[in-house]
């Protein structure tokens, strides 16, 4: 294939059109020189700057909008959660509330909704083109969530959020930024607080506030939990990640990323009997 993308897209049971756009955005964003004649072969698409794309997703059919002013971080989204599926659903665990920590546009809790129809979904996202995408998403496919404008920390408090592309900000002023937004952040334990929640499922792709959002909420933590996630700086954090998990009983795995990120899964003791053959694994659609 031309590019790695390629055939994850090809093999994937898309409306054709939709796989001819993917395939598209994908030369774009994984090949300049392709860049602005991918772009071009896409006008005919466009409307009010996005691009609508159709996927099959655990028995439902869903529309997303990637738009073009964001086309690199839209079509990461896309690809990661909604046609890779990088994020692991186990299949036995059944839980009653999804927490999706860095909601970006909201590809996650689309994916958590359909696979688990009867759970309730907590969206945290503190970026407000973000939130008015994950709005617009969740609008069209029918879904309902509970939608928070603040991000997962492992303390309340407000802090800068530095604004780059769509799935790029983070707390760090030391990267080039576009803008500087205050945010509020939450605890796990203040947006589990008060729900009548059994067994959790959490999400956090929370650009580097995952160690401490986790090491305020796995000590105290007993009750059936199941997490899916990315530490970034892993030289420093995944070390960190590790004792947090593993110092109070938990499993965590990491799995496949770069020399600075990576993909985690990790699951508490009063979640294993509830997990298939006992550890995790991904169902299928």
């Amino acid at each position: 294939m031309a590019f790695p993308q390629a055939k994850v897209i090809v093999k994937n049971r898309l409306q054709p059109l939709s796989k001819l756009k993917l395939l598209m955005m994908a030369a774009a964003s994984s090949r300049p020189r392709w860049r602005n004649v991918s772009v071009a072969l896409l006008r005919p698409f466009t409307r009010d700057g996005e691009i609508a794309v159709h996927y099959p997703c655990y028995g439902r059919t869903y529309v997303v909008h990637v738009r073009v002013a964001d086309l690199e971080s839209d079509w990461l989204s896309v690809h990661e959660l909604a046609i890779s599926r990088i994020y692991p659903i186990e299949e036995r665990f059944a839980p009653d509330l999804v927490i999706d920590g860095g909601g970006n546009t909201g590809l996650f809790t689309l994916l958590a909704s359909a696979a688990y129809p009867g759970a309730k979904v907590v969206i945290c996202e503190p970026v407000p083109r973000n939130l008015a995408q994950i709005e617009k998403h969740l609008r069209n496919n029918r879904v309902t969530a509970e939608v928070q404008p603040v991000c997962i920390g492992g303390s309340q408090r407000t802090i800068p959020f530095y604004v780059r592309e769509a799935n790029r900000g983070s707390f760090d002023p030391g990267l080039p930024y576009t803008s500087q937004i205050n945010v509020d952040v939450v605890t796990l334990a203040a947006l589990l607080g008060g729900r009548d929640a059994k067994r959790i499922f959490i999400k956090l792709d929370i650009e580097g506030m995952e160690v401490e959002a986790l090491g305020a909420f796995v000590p105290g933590e007993t009750r059936p939990v199941y997490v899916v996630g990315e530490v970034h700086s892993l030289p420093s954090n995944g070390p960190e990640l590790k004792r947090i998990f593993e110092g109070n009983g938990w499993t965590v795995k990491f799995g496949p990323g770069s020399e600075l990120n990576c993909d985690f899964t990790a699951w508490s003791p009063a979640a294993v009997s509830l997990l298939t053959t006992g550890e995790a694994a991904a169902i299928a659609p």
